[in-house]
């Protein structure tokens, strides 16, 4: 089965790899909140879970999306750079949303994760994982 999803189009192994970073993200997302004391409650736990979710959506995209394999370490630090910018964008959002708009907060969350992902997918092959040029 997982030599099947490996013939199947980048772009489809994307979106499957960004549906199950999504489920995962909401599940540490969830346990953050949950154990978190801290006010702005929903704003906090977002960061958190954030910074925990770049590294693991790095690692699946780079196992299961892309065939072409960059440096670790330099594809790594370029994630941080793009997705660092995102949080910033998207800590503000939350912060509206949740605290000054009182929304629920996986609605939030859900919100926020939309507008990351837009960015994330402009600068995911193109800077991110970009091919090494020899």
């Amino acid at each position: 089965m997982i030599f099947n999803f490996y013939k199947q189009s980048e772009t489809f192994r994307m979106l499957i790899i960004a549906v199950i970073g999504a489920v995962l993200g909401f599940v540490t997302y969830e346990i953050v909140y949950y154990f978190n004391p801290f006010s702005p409650r929903a704003t906090i736990s977002w960061i958190f879970a954030f910074i925990i979710g770049i590294a693991r959506q790095h690692a699946l995209h780079r196992q299961f999306t892309f065939s072409h394999k960059t440096s670790y370490f330099k594809s790594l630090y370029r994630a941080y750079v793009v997705d660092i910018g995102a949080l910033v964008f998207s800590t503000g959002l939350n912060w509206l949303l949740a605290e000054a708009l009182h929304l629920n907060h996986r609605l939030v969350w859900g919100i926020c994760l939309a507008s990351t992902a837009l960015i994330s997918l402009v600068f995911l092959k193109k800077y991110i994982f970009k091919p090494i040029v020899n």
